[in-house]
């Protein structure tokens, strides 16, 4: 995967709020100056801080976990729960599920998978509203209308955009009616929301845009070969 700088303003250390842009949130992530690729992606996919050192960049310890809450609990859902679960350090907290399945049925599609197999979890309803893995308790709620959902209530932080069908701005916007902060769309954007695939074009995120895309799985498998085929010859 190439490698791309990102440049945070401001010389001091940077909280992971201010450099995601969620200014009014609770979580705090200790940054250095400069990120490399490889470490954004360990801050924003499931790992512990990056911390600026005379040294270099060491790891450090999460200070405030960021909530999260999964709009569609299909395959990418489904396998955003099992990446969080597998890193006991993540910076973030899945807090909710909405899905029209309900719980019984998110509880053994979560836990058997034709294709992943079985989840090394211990996986059940808590009640009809919440999902038990390892004890951790997820509220699952079912509403087909985003704007109608409880992330206010919740204080969620960001979105996971699964279903496939809020992928513009009118639609994942409604997130943010709900109270969401941001909103991370799996699945290529309509319009003008900005598309990021780390290794690529991660280094021109805009901490300021509430809504992005994260491409298609597709997109995210080819364009960091294509990036270096690009640049090659």
């Amino acid at each position: 995967m190439a490698s791309a700088t990102f440049s945070v303003p401001k010389p001091s250390l940077q909280g992971f709020t201010e450099f995601s842009g969620l200014r009014s949130s609770s979580a705090s992530l200790p940054f250095g100056k400069k990120l490399s690729s490889d470490e954004f992606v360990s801050a924003i996919t499931f790992q512990t801080s990056a911390m600026g050192s005379s040294g270099g960049y060491r790891k450090g310890v999460t200070e405030a976990k960021l909530k999260v809450a999964i709009n569609g609990f299909g395959r990418i859902g489904r396998n955003f729960l099992r990446c969080w679960h597998g890193r006991k350090d993540s910076p973030f907290d899945v807090i909710a599920i909405n899905d029209t399945g309900g719980v019984k049925q998110a509880s053994h599609l979560l836990k058997y998978d034709s294709t992943l197999g079985i989840f090394d979890a211990d996986v059940k309803p808590s009640g009809d509203a919440a999902l038990s893995v390892d004890g951790k308790i997820i509220k699952v709620v079912s509403n087909r209308n985003p704007s109608l959902l409880p992330w206010k209530e919740l204080g969620i932080d960001i979105v996971i955009e699964g279903t496939g069908v809020f992928v513009d701005r009118e639609g994942a916007g409604k997130h943010i009616e709900a109270g969401a902060k941001k909103v991370i769309i799996t699945a290529p954007g309509k319009g003008d929301i900005p598309t990021y695939v780390v290794g690529v074009n991660a280094d021109a995120y805009n901490p300021d845009e509430p809504i992005i895309s994260n491409a298609s799985c597709t997109t995210n498998c080819l364009a960091p070969f294509v990036k270096v085929l690009d640049q090659k010859f």
